[in-house]
């Protein structure tokens, strides 16, 4: 939990911190004076002066701000002063306020293209499926999409709408990116390739496509945990389990679903070079009814493409491109009927989940780790960009709005009026900060 939180803390701090980044260098580009460049905020830990601009670390670590000179509308004295905010032409405020978004998308793209660039992997399950349908962990109140398509479990998808799919990961981003959408599906069953289509379904609680399948995965035991139950039962890496409860067992699902009762202890058989063992795990489950076997279960290894930079470059662009599209078709979902409590997070959940995605990546190594953790920083920071540039004063977006006005009617605003607007506009994000803030509050007491 405590690396969690850091991990998250982190993140959180460095789109942020890019954002402000952004603000800063296009102010020095355009003549516009900053006064203070701050990495953190609170109370300053240390600090140099260098060109007009105080540099400084703050003692809280929650990205950084920029401030201008003569942002405060209420000093007469610093009004239409040379170098100040609102001396500078609309048209140099324009571009000092979308500059911090800006930064944002090219934060996206350069690191991702790093990322295409170095090579990484991804650790998922193949794209063999299994239909949700079958088992008691089903939440589809009726068939699910796959169901009603005439999928069957142990079907490998190799297309989406033509694009290959290699593996469940690829499956699940391009379900999750089209609910209420048809797709089509290329299939192998038995040795032949067949098409069918369906329409994923919207899960209310997150805003994704959804069409009820799982993952394929074998049951055979990748890491073992000391004192847990598989260590107690004798089971080691490479085993794999072949019944449970008296019912075969062909992959994971098979034997989670012999967990659905919660009993104590669950006899099972397993093979370990060619012999067929019988052991006992004596189990504990959490609060939620989930059972700790005191093992993993092996998943597949997936290189990247190799590319060169220009082709990373190319990929990197893509991405982000993709992330952006897919952010606003999310946010047209928002009317559809969708769950706001648990579909959209505030600071505190976003730095929980920024800090859970370290952690967990981690646990496949440091390269994985920091691919993943990158890749989500770099999804949030164009939502970041997003937001931003919606036109509600707080927001650049509102500041860029009110700028664009000043060019139209060729005639400058008082700058009281304009804080006036932006403070109307910032009291309404900050009630909504507090809102989603206790919401995410109430979410984790909840789990």
């Amino acid at each position: 939990m405590v690396l969690t939180i850091i991990f998250g803390i982190i993140g959180f701090g460095i789109m942020v911190f890019v954002h402000e980044l952004g603000h800063f260098i296009a102010a020095k580009r355009v003549g516009i004076e900053v006064e203070t460049f701050s990495l953190g905020w609170g109370r300053k830990i240390v600090g140099f002066d260098y060109k007009g601009t105080n540099y400084r670390l703050s003692m809280l670590p929650f990205g950084g701000y920029c401030k201008l000179k003569g942002e405060d509308p209420y000093s007469p004295q610093e009004q239409r002063a040379d170098g100040t905010f609102f001396a500078a032409s609309p048209w140099k405020r324009i571009v000092t306020s979308a500059a911090g978004p800006l930064a944002n998308v090219l934060f996206a793209v350069l690191v991702l293209t790093l990322i295409w660039w170095i090579g990484f992997n991804v650790y998922t399950d193949g794209n063999r499926i299994i239909l949700a349908s079958e088992y008691a962990m089903d939440s589809f109140t009726d068939p699910p999409p796959a169901t009603k398509a005439g999928l069957k479990t142990g079907d490998r998808i190799l297309a989406v709408d033509h694009r290959p799919v290699n593996n469940f990961q690829d499956l699940l981003e391009s379900v999750a990116t089209a609910p209420n959408q048809e797709i089509v599906l290329t299939i192998e069953r038995g040795g032949r390739q067949l098409q069918t289509s369906l329409i994923p379904e919207l899960d209310l609680d997150t805003g994704a496509g959804r069409i009820g399948v799982y993952a394929w995965r074998d049951p055979i035991v990748d890491k073992v945990t000391p004192g847990g139950a598989a260590s107690l039962a004798g089971l080691r890496r490479g085993d794999r389990i072949v019944a449970a409860g008296g019912n075969t067992v062909r992959h994971t699902m098979d034997l989670y679903q012999q967990l659905q009762d919660r009993p104590a202890t669950l006899p099972i058989r397993y093979q370990r070079d060619g012999t067929e063992r019988q052991a006992t795990l004596v189990l504990n489950f959490s609060e939620e009814g989930f059972a700790d076997l005191g093992c993993t279960f092996a998943v597949g290894v997936y290189p990247s493409q190799r590319v060169g930079p220009l082709g990373a470059l190319r990929k990197g662009a893509e991405e982000s491109w993709e992330i952006l599209t897919v952010t606003l078709k999310g946010f047209g979902l928002l009317f559809q009927g969708i769950n706001l409590r648990k579909a959209v997070a505030g600071p505190l959940r976003i730095i929980y989940t920024v800090g859970s995605a370290a952690t967990s990546g981690f646990s496949f190594g440091v390269a994985y780790g920091l691919v993943y953790y990158f890749r989500l920083l770099c999804w949030l920071s164009i939502v970041l960009f997003i937001i931003n540039l919606l036109p509600i004063p707080g927001l650049d977006g509102g500041q860029i709005l009110i700028f664009l006005l000043e060019v139209l009617r060729r005639k400058p605003l008082d700058p009281k009026v304009i804080s006036r607007i932006q403070m109307i506009g910032f009291s309404f994000i900050v009630l909504l900060a507090v809102v989603v803030t206790f919401n995410d509050i109430s979410l984790f007491f909840g789990r």
